[in-house]
């Protein structure tokens, strides 16, 4: 019988993981599709206990819908249980399992792009994917801060972590930390749908990295992407970033690790 796995979110139209993962499958030779499912926040427990009754094999989260899921599986494993914020679900037995995702695709395209994590972090945004990234740079950065518009989101993600720190984006404080910064990940919605950027990159220091979380076709690359590289800063695209979590995901769904090899063909079929 045909697997069948989706991912929900709100906008979900433009995802490319639907290409992804019928690349992955047809490489992998799973029979299976993936489709894309707009759920708004209203209906996401009805739409997480449709996919429960269908026997769906899997699904992924996305925007604005990831720790909301988180509250709606049986349990949460390994860093979904830390963060809070579930980007892959797993169905084992009788139960749903949240898993997170989001934080081996940041460090796998770091760890591709030959970026060392290990000096100062900023982390603009303080939704679910800033949250995997505050907690997948946490231990390796030698500081966090985060960065958000709206201020208490910032201060009540950085009281979690021990040490770090939170500022209003745009702000003298923000700017501060900016021109120290090491490493920017860019998590914030901003981007997506038209050449805007969260922080304007000039205010970052020379050999600094930017991850932008978000893509924009046809090359994957962001605005905010096409300046940092302007700068001779090295920037990753959102597209790099969301072919390592679909990679993390297919080896929990499939119970196969080690499928780092498919990122090539999954990244062109990104951009296909």
């Amino acid at each position: 019988m045909r697997r069948f796995y989706c991912v929900l979110g709100d906008p979900v139209a433009h995802s490319r993981s639907p290409a992804i993962h019928a690349r992955a499958f047809a490489r992998l030779s799973v029979d299976a599709v993936y489709a894309p499912c707009r759920v708004t926040d209203r209906e996401l427990p009805a739409a997480v206990a449709g996919l429960r009754a269908l026997g769906c094999a899997g699904f992924n989260v996305t925007v604005p819908h990831k720790t909301a899921v988180a509250r709606l599986v049986d349990r949460l494993e390994g860093d979904a249980a830390r963060i809070g914020a579930v980007s892959c679900v797993a169905p084992e037995d009788t139960a749903l399992a949240g898993h997170n995702t989001d934080t081996a695709g940041l460090l796998r395209a770091l760890r591709q792009h030959g970026i060392d994590p290990s000096g100062k972090a900023v982390v603009v945004g303080a939704g679910g994917s800033a949250r995997a990234a505050t907690f997948a740079l946490a231990g390796r950065a030698s500081a966090v801060a985060i960065l958000n518009r709206t201020p208490a989101r910032a201060q009540e993600l950085a009281r979690e972590l021990k040490g770090a720190m939170s500022y209003e984006l745009g702000s003298d404080a923000a700017r501060r930390a900016l021109q120290e910064a090491a490493l920017v990940v860019q998590c914030t919605t901003v981007g997506l749908a038209d050449d805007g950027v969260a922080f304007d990159p000039a205010q970052l220091a020379p050999g600094a990295a930017v991850v932008d979380l978000v893509y924009r076709l046809p090359g994957g690359d962001t605005e905010l992407v096409r300046r940092a590289r302007k700068r001779g800063l090295r920037a990753v695209d959102g597209i790099d970033v969301l072919v390592h979590q679909a990679i993390a995901s297919l080896e929990i769904w499939l119970g196969r690790p080690g499928l780092d090899d498919l990122f090539a063909p999954l990244r062109e079929a990104a951009l296909s």
